[in-house]
């Protein structure tokens, strides 16, 4: 596989340059998100994600099956720091495909149910679909190769070295818990973001 590396990247570049969506992702099914989250800055590149009680931010598949992802820590897209002035890998550029993503890995170290019932190859299919429906309702940031090289990168052996070694890093906190106490989160609010 390693070989044939270089001629994808190539080929998927000449896809983005003729302005032809790739198989893959013509081939992925486009989901719908609903519903709100918040952001909130902890500290630096460390941030807190919480859904809202009233309308939970909820990733819905075409199959209808749902992902609602709970309270986490999160640092959006893990896109390499060098990348991040190139348009289309910003960490936040998707970030709601990037915070499903980010809540899979969660569910599977923090065994929080349902979600833990997803596997690896779950989890990348997830994210393509996540990025195919950021991009469908906001075509001004269709990217293709960014499409191909996010979901390679995320269905890496090292992405998956993670998906089985990685640690628990639960907040310890819930909206719910943060309203019975009369608390405000932690951190201060970056980006609240609404789906119809």
């Amino acid at each position: 596989m390693r070989a044939y590396k270089p001629l994808l990247i190539v080929l998927s570049a000449l896809s983005v340059l003729s302005g032809c969506a790739s198989q893959a992702y013509r081939d992925t099914p486009n989901g719908k998100f609903v519903g709100e989250l918040d952001v909130r800055w902890v500290k630096n590149d460390y941030f807190l994600f919480l859904p809202s009680q009233v309308h939970p931010f909820t990733f819905i598949r075409k199959d209808g099956s749902i992902v609602r992802p709970g309270p986490m820590y999160t640092d959006g897209g893990s896109i390499p720091r060098f990348l991040w002035g190139i348009k289309g890998y910003s960490p936040w550029g998707y970030a709601p495909a990037y915070i499903v993503h980010d809540w899979l890995f969660e569910a599977q170290h923090c065994h929080y149910a349902p979600d833990n019932q997803f596997s690896f190859s779950d989890s990348v299919s997830l994210m393509a679909e996540g990025l195919k429906a950021v991009m469908e309702q906001s075509p001004e940031v269709r990217n293709y190769f960014v499409f191909d090289t996010v979901v390679a990168a995320i269905g890496s052996p090292i992405a998956e070295r993670l998906w089985e070694k990685g640690s628990c890093k639960a907040p310890g906190l819930t909206e719910k818990s943060l309203q019975e106490l009369g608390r405000q989160p932690p951190g201060d609010l970056l980006m609240t973001i609404k789906f119809e």
